[in-house]
C-alpha cells in the first residue's frame, strides 16, 4: 500500500489539488488530503505532475509493425500493449477488420488466450466489419465485404461467449431477426461503414443499437434532405467514437459535433502499423497511414495526443478532453465500473502528465512504472 503526492489530480469528476491518492493491491483505496496521510504509510513524490484516469481506445489494429488481420496472434496483442501504454493507454480493444470467418473465429480464439495466459491491458475484441454496405467500405477489403448469414451470425455470437466483444455493423445490411438476434447477445453492436438513411439509423437505435463508429467516416452524411447516419447519430442518445487528427475529420467538425452530442462524444485512435505483409497493406505517410492505392486506410494517433488535439486544436477543457479519452469510451464498452475514473474502488490505471501533455508514466493496476528519468 502506498500513497502518490504532490499531483495535481483529474479524478473525471474533479480536479483536486493537495490531495493524495491512496493504493492497495490494485485498486483505489481513498482520494484524501494530504495532510490526512498515515505518517507510516509509503509515499510517492509525483513531483507537481498531473493525473488522470489512464487512456481506453476501443478501435486499434495493431502496434509494433503486427497487424493483428496480418498476425492473429497473442504477440500482435502484446506488442500492440507495450507500444499504446507508452502514451498512457491501459486498455484497448484489439480490432480485427473485414476478413472471412475462419479469421474472425480464429481471433476470438486468440483475444481469449491472451487473457487467459493474463495478458495485460485488453478490454476485448473489436469485429470491425465484414458485415457492411459495400460503397462505405473505406479501405476494408473489397472481397471480404458481405451480408450477413444467420449461420455465420450464430458461430460468431458463440464462440465469442466469455469474451468482451464489440461488433461494427451496418444496420441496414441485416434482416430484422439477425439484427434482434445480435442485439439479444452479448456483443456490443455499433454502427458504421453504413449508407443508413436516417429512417433507417433511426429505426435501428430504437431498436438498441446504442454507439457509433468513427462519426463521419465510412457513412452517410448530413445532407439538406437526407441527414443520413451522422445526423441520425446527433438526433438520438447514442455514443459515437471519432478520430480527431485533423485527417479523417477537421477540428471545426470535432467542434461541431462536440457541441450537438456533449458526453457522447469519445475519442478512438483508429490507429494501424505499417505492415504489408497480409490482406491489409498499411503504408506510414507523415500524418497517416494509406494502403496500396492511396486510400486513407487508418491513423498514426496516439490517445494523449487526441487529448491535445481536442484541448488545443479544437478548444475543449482539458478535463473534458481527457474524459473523452478515458470515461466515455469505458462507458461506451460497459466497463465503467472499473475504468475510466479516479475515484475508491475502482482500478488504479493511471498516466501521468507535465504541463506540456507529455507522459511521464503509467500506473496499471497499481503498479507505477516512470518512461523518463526524473
Amino acid at each position: 500500500m502506498y500513497a502518490l503526492k504532490n499531483c495535481k489530480i483529474y479524478t473525471s469528476s474533479k480536479i483536486l489539488e493537495q490531495h493524495a491518492i491512496v493504493i492497495k493491491d490494485e485498486s483505489i483505496l481513498q482520494i484524501i488530503p494530504e495532510e490526512q496521510i498515515d505518517s507510516e504509510l509509503s509515499t510517492v513524490d509525483m513531483r507537481g505532475y498531473s493525473i488522470a484516469p489512464s487512456f481506453v481506445d476501443i478501435q486499434i489494429y495493431g502496434g509494433g509493425g503486427s497487424l493483428f488481420n496480418s498476425s492473429t496472434s497473442i504477440q500482435t496483442i502484446q506488442k500492440t500493449y507495450q507500444e499504446i501504454r507508452r502514451s498512457g493507454t491501459s486498455h484497448f480493444q484489439i480490432t480485427l477488420s473485414s476478413t472471412p470467418l475462419d479469421k474472425i473465429l480464429e481471433a476470438i480464439q486468440v483475444a481469449k488466450d491472451y487473457l487467459a495466459q493474463g495478458g495485460k491491458g485488453l478490454a476485448g475484441l473489436h469485429l470491425e466489419g465484414p458485415y457492411f454496405s459495400f460503397p462505405k467500405r473505406g479501405a476494408h477489403v473489397a472481397e471480404f465485404i458481405r451480408k450477413p448469414t444467420n449461420e455465420e451470425l450464430i458461430q460468431v455470437v458463440e464462440a465469442s461467449k466469455g469474451l468482451p466483444t464489440y461488433m461494427t455493423i451496418a444496420p441496414e445490411e441485416f434482416t430484422k431477426e439477425q439484427l434482434e438476434y445480435l442485439l439479444d447477445s452479448h456483443i456490443i453492436i455499433s454502427a458504421g461503414h453504413s449508407s443508413a438513411t436516417y429512417e433507417q439509423a433511426t429505426e435501428a437505435f430504437d431498436k438498441g443499437i446504442k454507439r457509433v463508429t468513427h462519426l463521419f467516416n465510412a457513412m452517410s452524411q448530413f445532407q439538406s434532405r437526407e441527414p443520413g447516419l451522422v445526423g441520425a447519430t446527433y438526433d438520438s442518445d447514442v455514443w459515437a467514437s471519432i478520430i480527431p487528427d485533423g485527417v479523417h475529420v477537421s477540428y471545426p467538425t470535432v467542434s461541431i459535433s462536440k457541441k450537438m452530442m456533449g458526453e457522447r462524444l469519445f475519442i478512438i485512435t483508429d490507429a494501424v502499423t505499417e505492415d504489408i505483409s497480409g490482406d491489409y497493406k498499411f503504408i506510414h505517410a507523415g500524418d497517416r497511414y494509406v494502403d496500396t492505392n492511396g486510400i486513407l486506410s487508418g491513423s498514426a494517433l496516439s490517445m494523449i495526443q487526441g487529448v491535445i488535439n481536442c484541448y488545443l486544436k479544437v478548444g475543449i477543457p482539458l478535463d473534458e478532453s481527457l474524459r473523452m479519452a478515458s470515461t466515455y469510451p469505458a462507458q461506451a464498452i460497459q466497463q465503467d465500473q472499473t475504468l475510466g475514473k479516479i475515484e475508491e474502488g475502482f482500478q488504479a490505471n493511471m498516466v501521468i502528465f507535465n504541463e506540456d501533455l507529455e507522459v511521464q508514466g503509467i500506473i496499471e493496476q497499481g503498479y507505477l512504472e516512470w518512461f523518463l528519468e526524473i
